[in-house]
């Protein structure tokens, strides 16, 4: 076997390694994006847990739909609980780059804006949370 068809067979056999590699890692790396996205959207936590509370206790038809009810109010509790987090970091956040451009002269202030956060970066919709409907929900 000549000395370049050597080498042809080795990078062919390389390219192919690497290729796999870089599949791998893209296709885990959006396996977990799509797990960590499905786990944190508040509309899953409620059918989550109730789905591995039925799957682990066995509560019974009476005890489900008490137990049910007692998960919708912690889980609103906590949709609620979010939401002012989310507000209070955001007025953090605001507070910071008002403080931040104070200190700053116009050609800084210039630059700054490439890095300042857009009102559409911390919306709710962005972080993937409903807000609350008043009435008995």
């Amino acid at each position: 076997m000549s000395s370049i068809r050597h080498w042809k067979i080795l990078l062919a056999l390389a390219a192919v390694v690497a290729a796999s590699g870089l599949s791998g890692v893209l296709l885990g790396h959006g396996l977990a994006r799509r797990h960590f996205n499905t786990r944190n959207d508040p509309a899953n936590w409620n059918e989550h847990v109730s789905a591995e509370f039925d799957r682990v206790v066995k509560p019974t038809p009476e005890q489900a739909t008490r137990i049910q009810a007692h998960l919708d109010k912690a889980v609103r509790e906590l949709q609620t609980i979010r939401l002012e987090t989310i507000a209070r970091s955001t007025n953090v956040i605001w507070q910071l780059v008002s403080e931040v451009e104070q200190e700053l002269t116009p050609a800084q202030r210039e630059a700054f804006e490439v890095m300042k956060p857009r009102p559409s970066d911390l919306t709710i919709d962005v972080l993937k949370v409903q807000p609350q409907h008043s009435g008995g929900q």
